[in-house]
Parts: C-alpha cells; structure tokens; sequence
C-alpha cells in the first residue's frame, strides 16, 4: 500500500467528523480532571443511542481478582452452529477507548454483532481503566480475564480448544500483549481480532499520523494525551507490553492466525499495517482488511441511531469481520 495516499472518508462518516468538529472535539481537550466526565458523557450517549442487537442470550459476570471483580458480559450467539459437543468458540474482547474510556455498555452494540454474525460466545471484558489505573493494570486485568474465561469454559459453554482474544485500538493492544503472554505460560490462543490496533506507542510520526492526526475523530493530541494517562513514564513505551509491534520475533511466532483490520483515514493505520505485515513475514497466517473510507472508532457506529447513514455504511463491514471470525474458529 502507498502510505502517502490521501484516502477520504465516505460521505457518511465525513458527515459525522463535520458535526464533531464544528463544535469541538472533545478528544482534544482531554485532562486528568476531565477525562471522568467525558466518560460519563459517553455512557449516557450510549445508552440513548444504541439499540438491542438480538442475539441469543446475555448476562453479566464477575470476574474475581484481588480485593475487587473485574465487570465482564457474555454473549450467546442465535444459533448453535459452530458448537462442538455442545460447546461454542469464545473470543474475549477488549474494548478501545485509549485504555481511558469505553465500557461493556459502550461496546454492546459491536460485541452483539460479532456474537450474531460469527456464531462465537463473546466475553467483553471492562478492564481497569487510566488514568487512576495506569500500566500495567489493563494487561493485567485483560490476563486474568482470559485465563478466567479457559478455567470456566464448562460453565460457559466454551471450547477452550476454540478461545480466541480480540479488540479495537487500544483493546487490539491488549489482546496482543496477552496473546504473547498466555502462549508463554501454555494457554495458546487459538485467533486474534485486531481493529484498527494500536500496537507501537514509541511513535506518533508515521504517514499516517501526520496525515489523519487532526480532524479525523482521534487526533495525535488524543493520541499523546491517551499515553500519557495509560503510560506515564516514556521509559516503557518500548516495552512489548506496552508496544507489541516491538516484541521478539519468538513472541510473534507464537501468535495466533490474525484478522487485521485498518481504516484508510485512520492516524493508527500504518502500525496497524506493519502489526499484520509482521505476523506475515514470521509465518502467522494473516488476513489483512483495508477499509480506505473508514475512520478511526468507525465500528462504534454500527447501530447508531444519532448517526444512521454512517450505521448504514459500516454494517457490512462490521458483517464481513464477524463472518471472517467465524470461518476461523470454524477450522480451529
């Protein structure tokens, strides 16, 4: 791919970047103070824009950790077709939101549709998040979560031969780090979700970057702002856990088979890139999926009734990566 290419938005999503950007981006006025309620602002839009996907069954879970538990949902596909012996494949899927905002109700909408259009049991799982929580918490809650779901897959209903993590953004990032981590410690994983990952906080100055860091939904003051809270410390931005694109080629080889999605006008769309060019080239089986007229978070949308022409427009995208999911976790 030229990564000097000017991809634009489809007029549906542009629609959406005019109406933020006439009256500010709020991304870009992000403080240790405010980020809370900015948060709150997005629960409350959530719950008034999105409706119900059916789907086959939901209920919420606690996930016990030290002195607390760790909110997750699970999510039964319609049907029973991927269920072997009477058990289904399960993705454990990590919210974005720059490891500061996003929720389990935030991200309803698109884990019912990954459970509706794959066929798979969906865990979302709501992490700790910064900056009260900085790193490594939310690699630590998203590690437990996914041994949690592999000692509870009876309960579940869940292959555990089947288990696959996924995520968006900053969740891409985590489903990464705890990929490397689980296959080190012997639970292999047997897919990874990535969308629109964020996977080399070393960098802000990729094309991609310089050409989509402003007026494009997350913007590289988001993008700075965003580290600072998850990462405070420069020192650990190189590190794996921090940035997976950097880990050993060992740690890559353990990966699991991968599906890639990026998003044309997208700041993170060329470590997205490099993350699926990386896989390739130590032999993980990859598919990479461009969407040259999305956006960053474009996902988000699907089922918004506050933006219904760019729901329109990322619906068969969103059909296409549940579809892919399934086909995976069909063969594993």
């Amino acid at each position: 791919m030229d990564r000097h290419r000017p991809y634009r938005p489809a007029p549906a999503l542009q629609s959406v970047l005019d109406e933020i950007n006439l009256v500010g981006n709020p991304l870009d006025r992000m403080t240790a103070e405010n980020v809370g309620a900015l948060w709150t602002l997005r629960e409350v839009l959530a719950a008034n824009v999105l409706g119900p996907v059916p789907v086959g069954g939901v209920r919420d879970v606690g996930i016990p950790a030290r002195n607390r538990q760790i909110p997750a949902r699970v999510y039964l596909p319609p049907g029973p077709e991927l269920a072997r012996d009477g058990r289904l494949p399960a993705l454990v899927y990590y919210h974005g939101g720059g490891w500061t905002l996003g929720s389990i109700a935030t991200y309803d909408s698109l884990c019912r549709g990954l459970a509706r259009g794959s066929g798979a049991l969906v865990v979302s799982i709501d992490y700790r998040l910064a900056p009260e929580h900085p790193f490594p918490a939310a690699v630590d809650d998203a590690h437990l979560a996914l041994w949690w779901v592999a000692r509870n897959a009876d309960d579940l209903g869940a292959d555990v031969r089947r288990l696959a993590v996924g995520g968006d953004s900053a969740g891409g990032n985590l489903a990464s780090v705890v990929a490397m981590r689980a296959a080190k410690e012997g639970l292999p994983v047997a897919f990874q979700l990535q969308l629109y990952p964020a996977t080399d906080l070393t960098r802000t100055d990729r094309p991609s970057h310089e050409q989509y860091g402003r007026d494009h939904l997350l913007t590289a003051r988001a993008i700075e702002a965003f580290r600072g809270f998850y990462v405070p410390d420069a020192r650990d931005w190189r590190r794996p856990e921090v940035s997976p694109l950097l880990a050993a080629d060992d740690d890559f080889r353990r990966l699991p088979p991968a599906v890639v999605m990026t998003a044309g006008c997208d700041p993170l769309r060329d470590e997205g890139e490099a993350y699926a060019h990386r896989l390739a080239s130590l032999g993980v089986p990859v598919e990479y999926r461009l969407e040259p007229e999305l956006t960053h978070g474009c996902l988000n949308l699907f089922n918004s009734a506050l933006f219904p022409d760019a729901a329109r427009r990322v619906e068969p995208v969103m059909g296409a990566l549940a579809a892919s999911v399934g086909r995976a976790l069909a063969r594993g």
